[in-house]
């Protein structure tokens, strides 16, 4: 007899049947609901109570997009100039970022190193995206662009690309029109732009999108997210012919999708949780969409309820609006991941953060895989105690109080070659807490302190 399941037991059936993790923590129902946070009710604005920004101040910069081909090779295949920048872009650039698997450098004539720009997490991004994009100030002299990527086996950086930049060829690209509202800003001199971009929305729907947005916002500073005194927000509207709907196979090549950023399930590389996540059916779409106002960071809020969510190393976090159960929790960890967080959970299958397989020590400032015991060689040594076992035993952590050490786990069910992967303790957002642990918190707060431009580390 043909049995058919109702909504719950299908939404668990994929839940827990599924090959591979979702970003987020994998069993929602082990992570913390709404109704566990603040709550104070979020004080919402109307349109006409929200100010307006005109981007007459945006800076121009050059955007390099580089496509990513099947056989493991790269294209250059789009440099634009946009007005999309923003003072603390000219400053971070000029110094060669610590973290990202993929990395962009524009050289003088003399062969020496001017700009830098970094992205990406794991080696599955670049079948996710088929795309990367790097931004620069606009050269005046001709340069040469240079992309290194990690080697999906070894996980060396290996040099892809090296071609030419002359300013006379540039494309100067319009900037779609929308409506910018202030949301937040920063009391600091030197703060970053985190704009917050409507995925779904109809012209009809454009409140709910700013209350969302006011929502975001409330919910980050509520639950005071590392580094968010240095963080000015604002939010980004353009209407969006369709809404991301139910994961469907749209075919191969993909089609583009018709919203304003272009999200859509990963169709391109069926990664065992496709209908978890949402990636760009065109790079050029949504880094378009982007660039209709100044930015450093993007959050994408998709009008959709499901549970997911994705973010990776300096592209874009993206999680559904209208999941109101796990809200917070759904924004602040996909939010970490931006910042270059891996998770700390286990179960559910490998994650799409995952590394080369021969990757000796991952980038991720969370997790290590600790082929060397010694405290002097741990990442995050500084709140260890140097007397402290390494690999930690969970005994440790059950201590009163907690101590951080290297604790197997973490890194969902992707497998280390000739190992395993370490965190520094059992309660974190990255895995399924309300609140980032020390070790993360430090973490996010120092990309940010890099993202303004001062006191930045060498690669």
């Amino acid at each position: 007899m043909k049995r058919i399941l109702s909504g719950s037991l299908l939404i668990s059936f994929y839940l827990f049947s599924q090959s591979a993790a979702a970003n987020p923590y994998w069993d929602m129902r082990k992570v913390p609901r709404d109704s566990s946070y603040s709550r104070q009710p979020y004080l919402l604005k109307s349109e006409q109570q929200l100010k307006t920004v005109h981007e007459a101040a945006a800076i121009d910069v050059l955007r390099v997009q580089v496509d990513w081909q099947a056989n493991e090779t790269y294209q250059l295949t789009q440099k634009v100039v946009e007005a999309s920048g923003t003072p603390a872009l000219l400053a971070r650039t000029v110094h060669k970022q610590q973290l990202g698997s993929y990395l962009g450098i524009l050289k003088d004539v003399d062969g020496k190193s001017v700009y830098y720009d970094a992205v990406g997490t794991g080696k599955e991004y670049r079948k996710l995206t088929r795309a990367l994009s790097f931004r620069f100030p606009v050269p005046t002299q001709v340069m040469t662009f240079e992309m290194y990527a990690e080697n999906p086996q070894s996980g060396v950086m290996e040099k892809v690309i090296t071609e030419t930049i002359s300013p006379s060829a540039l494309q100067t690209q319009n900037a779609d029109k929308v409506e910018v509202k202030e949301l937040s800003l920063s009391k600091e001199a030197q703060a970053l732009r985190v704009n917050i971009y409507a995925e779904g929305y109809s012209a009809a729907e454009k409140q709910e999108f700013w209350d969302v947005a006011q929502k975001a916002v409330q919910a980050l500073q509520r639950e005071k997210f590392p580094g968010i005194e240095k963080l000015s927000f604002y939010a980004v509207f353009k209407a969006s012919n369709r809404k991301l709907g139910s994961a469907g196979d749209l075919g191969l090549p993909v089609p583009e999708f018709d919203s304003f950023l272009g999200l859509y399930y990963p169709y391109w590389n069926k990664f065992g949780r496709w209908y978890n996540v949402v990636y760009p059916t065109r790079e050029d779409k949504m880094r378009h969409g982007f660039a209709s106002a100044a930015y450093d960071y993007a959050i994408v809020l998709v009008k959709n309820s499901g549970y997911w969510g994705v973010g990776n190393y300096m592209a874009y976090t993206a999680i559904p609006a209208e999941n109101s159960a796990y809200f917070t929790y759904l924004l602040t960890h996909e939010f970490g991941h931006f910042f270059g967080l891996n998770e700390e959970y286990e179960g559910g299958g490998p994650t799409e953060l995952e590394f080369a397989p021969d990757t000796q020590e991952p980038w991720s400032q969370n997790i290590t895989f600790l082929r060397d015991t010694k405290y002097d060689n741990l990442k995050w040594k500084k709140l260890v105690d140097p007397k402290r076992k390494l690999p930690t035993p969970v005994s440790d952590w059950k201590s009163s109080p907690p101590v951080y050490g290297a604790y197997r786990g973490g890194y969902a069910d992707s497998e280390v070659t000739r190992g395993q992967s370490y965190k520094p303790g059992l309660n974190c957002t990255m895995e399924s807490a309300k609140h980032f642990c020390d070790i993360c918190t430090a973490a996010i707060k120092q990309v940010i302190k890099d993202g303004v431009g001062v006191d930045v580390k060498t690669r």
